[in-house]
């Protein structure tokens, strides 16, 4: 009986680990998609798809908190 008790905690973790990992894989992807449909320069877009995919929990998180912002200025003064 006490192998059940861990059993229920391996699934837990597991439910866990593998909602997290599609919820860093489906950020990665509006990361990505949100990149590509900026309006900046095919070389930042680039260098900002680059991160991402070397990176991209974090990376994406760059992204919406510092590449998209500086996209919202550039198209908000033309």
């Amino acid at each position: 009986m006490g192998n059940t008790g861990r059993l229920v905690v391996a699934g837990g973790a597991i439910t866990i680990a593998l909602a997290a990992a599609l919820a860093a894989l489906l950020l990665a992807l509006a990361a990505l998609v949100s990149v590509l449909r900026s309006r900046l320069c095919n070389a930042t877009k680039i260098l900002w798809v680059a991160i991402v995919l070397v990176s991209p929990f974090l990376g994406s998180l760059a992204w919406f908190a510092l590449g998209r912002r500086g996209t919202e200025h550039r198209t908000a003064s033309h």
